[in-house]
């Protein structure tokens, strides 16, 4: 794998040699998604990153052998059972842990991050989009280990195109805003109403310009 991707570093940087690589590769199914739009700046960019990820992986060493003793010794004391609790402030959980939403809380993360640094507004339309994906996905993991309640689907923001529903959601949107900043408890609600302005506010950016 690191052989591959390694020349693959070296030849040129084939766009769709990359993504071959990363579906092979990869685990994240939004970056994957994402690559699979099509070339621009940020997925190139992004698809470099992962791949140099994985071309930094090396194989660990093997573990020296060590000798144990086997033979069978005699013990004296039986064994006493010491109930463990847990210190004062820790949360046990017994709910586990979603196999895929570290990685879709870390991209949502980067793309958060670079919703100020890319250029046009098709990009920040974009990473906007992955936002709210991320934000829904995360959300459905904890609603599916909870109860089975089935939540109302919301709108779909992508495909709005009325400029007065857009303005009206807006209008709803920024309050909330700037009650969630002051709520560190709800990071996730915030990522996601700031990821639904950002998407909002290019629709509008982008009708006034035309």
């Amino acid at each position: 794998m690191v052989k591959e991707i390694r020349e693959w570093l070296k030849s040129g940087l084939d766009y769709a040699q990359g993504v071959a690589l990363y579906e092979r590769f990869g685990k994240s199914r939004i970056v994957l998604n994402a690559l699979r739009r099509g070339a621009s700046d940020f997925t190139r960019q992004k698809l470099r990153e992962e791949l140099t990820k994985f071309s930094q992986q090396d194989v660990a060493p093997p573990a020296r052998a060590c000798v144990v003793d086997t033979s069978v010794k005699r013990v004296d004391k039986t064994s006493v059972r010491v109930p463990v609790s847990p210190s004062v402030g820790q949360e046990v959980s017994t709910a586990p842990e979603h196999p895929e939403r570290r990685t879709w809380y870390a991209n949502r993360a980067y793309a958060h991050a670079q919703l100020e640094l890319v250029g046009t507004d098709a990009e920040r339309r974009e990473l906007a989009t992955s936002i709210l994906a991320a934000s829904e996905q995360i959300t459905a993991s904890y609603r599916a280990m909870e109860a089975p309640v089935e939540a109302a689907p919301g709108p779909d923001l992508a495909a709005l195109a009325d400029e007065g529903e857009v303005r009206r959601l807006l209008a709803n949107l920024r309050p909330q805003r700037s009650k969630l900043k002051n709520r560190p408890d709800r990071a996730s609600d915030l990522a996601r109403v700031v990821a639904q302005i950002t998407l909002l506010e290019t629709k509008l950016k982008t009708r006034d310009g035309d």
